[in-house]
């Protein structure tokens, strides 16, 4: 049987609407009573145990009532209640450690939630909040601007990628990377907590499609980062990325529901930001025009977009394309795809032909440091932008603006990317 896959339990889910933090001090005061009348609990918790608790429950109560409003797929919200490294990191709640299964027993107990264990190797265990639980939410008019994050989340992620040969090829594995903070690593921390904070109270709405739920409240962004093989200490110069919003998991068609001050949205776009970073760090000057207009490949754009950033990702000689380059996909889209004969070879000469200067950057892994560079052009140009309340949404090489800035913000983003690189990118508007 295969495995269910439920949406997971947000470990760092809150509350902070005046109803919901209601809701989770009632249930609270009914779990501390249920302890006292069993017997469970003779004495006070500690500081630390108590401080834990409580947003054990607020964490708890949080994720059932929002299942309740953004209801999963499957019902169910998948969890992992082992007790392995919880709180071990910094990437870990630590309110989610040991007594965290005594409590889930406790509110199941309560008629809160109904938690089902693993039934099956590779199928995490499930919770669900009860239909009394259910009822309890609905009527009290809680909403989605009712969550929030806990300021503890982190917001630098570091993780390492490393490759490893399996029976059919190479895989790429991706783990987290504990670190002690340093003066580089607060900062960057901080800055993303200010465009958070500044989005947090920004006026963004979504106008429902009628294609399901999005919850524009859900605009938290963390920084993401990563080491490679041979890289030893800590590093932030790679990737960072970052990643969070709702608007970037939408897709692109739908995002025309978002408005910003009550306006509709337009997208602005680097233009081939990829090719022309690689351009400038090999001191050289990119071509005018469309970067990723190749002779032969007419019609073909998105395939030549995403067969540039592979040759310019990869540390390795390669010989065969990815299957998404070379196989049909469910949109029908005959641009995503490379022609038949089209091999490594051949794509990769025709794509020297017109970008010589680009020959040292293939296969020696700039990937990682041209996405670096990227980011820091973004997170420039929205610090700019928070500075002067222009509210903007990242999309790694663009940001969706209300339409009445857009020319504004274009501004702003060829000035970023003349200062970070020392060369201007292009911008473009689209609806």
């Amino acid at each position: 049987m295969t495995p269910e896959r439920h949406r997971w339990f947000d470990n760092w889910l809150g509350a902070q609407g005046p109803t919901l933090r209601q809701l989770v001090a009632e249930i609270t005061a009914t779990v501390d009573q249920h302890e006292r009348l069993a017997g469970s609990r003779t004495r006070q918790r500690r500081e630390s145990d108590l401080r834990h608790h409580l947003a054990a429950v607020e964490t708890t109560v949080a994720n059932l009532a929002y299942a309740v409003v953004m209801p999963p797929d499957t019902g169910r919200v998948a969890i992992l209640t082992g007790n392995g490294r919880k709180g071990g990191t910094r990437y870990d709640n630590p309110a989610l450690g040991k007594p965290f299964r005594g409590l889930l027993s406790r509110l199941g107990d309560l008629g809160v939630v109904r938690w089902v264990n693993s039934p099956q190797r590779r199928e995490a265990s499930s919770l669900a909040p009860t239909e009394s639980f259910s009822r309890t939410v609905r009527a009290a008019g809680i909403d989605l601007a009712d969550f929030c994050r806990q300021a503890e989340e982190e917001l630098v992620i570091l993780s390492r990628k490393t490759r490893q040969r399996v029976s059919d090829g190479v895989v790429t594995a991706r783990t987290l990377v504990d670190y002690d903070d340093t003066a580089e690593s607060i900062a960057i921390r901080d800055t993303v907590r200010g465009l958070n904070a500044f989005l947090g109270e920004a006026d963004i709405t979504f106008v429902d499609d009628g294609n399901g739920p999005v919850d524009s409240h859900s605009r938290a962004m963390a920084r993401y980062f990563t080491l490679v093989d041979g890289d030893g200490e800590p590093r932030f110069d790679r990737n960072g990325r970052l990643f969070g919003g709702f608007w970037q998991n939408l897709r692109t068609d739908r995002r025309q529901g978002i408005r910003i001050e009550g306006e509709s949205v337009t997208n602005l776009d680097f233009s081939s930001m990829f090719p022309r970073l690689a351009y400038a760090s090999a001191g050289a000057t990119a071509p005018d025009g469309d970067l990723y207009s190749m002779s032969g490949l007419e019609g073909h754009r998105r395939a030549v977009k995403m067969a540039v950033n592979c040759l310019l990702m990869d540390d390795f000689h390669r010989s065969t394309w990815p299957s998404e380059l070379v196989t049909s996909t469910d949109d029908g889209d005959a641009t995503a795809i490379l022609p038949p004969g089209w091999t490594v070879k051949r794509t990769k000469d025709a794509i020297l032909h017109k970008h010589p200067a680009l020959r040292p950057c293939f296969g020696v892994g700039l990937g990682l440091t041209l996405m670096h560079t990227e980011s820091q052009i973004l997170v420039r140009v929205l610090e700019e932008m928070k500075a002067k309340k222009l509210v903007a949404l990242g999309l790694h090489d663009g940001l969706l603006v209300a339409r009445s800035r857009a020319h504004e913000a274009r501004l702003m983003m060829e000035v970023a990317s003349r200062e970070v690189t020392s060369t201007g990118i292009p911008v473009t508007v689209q609806a």
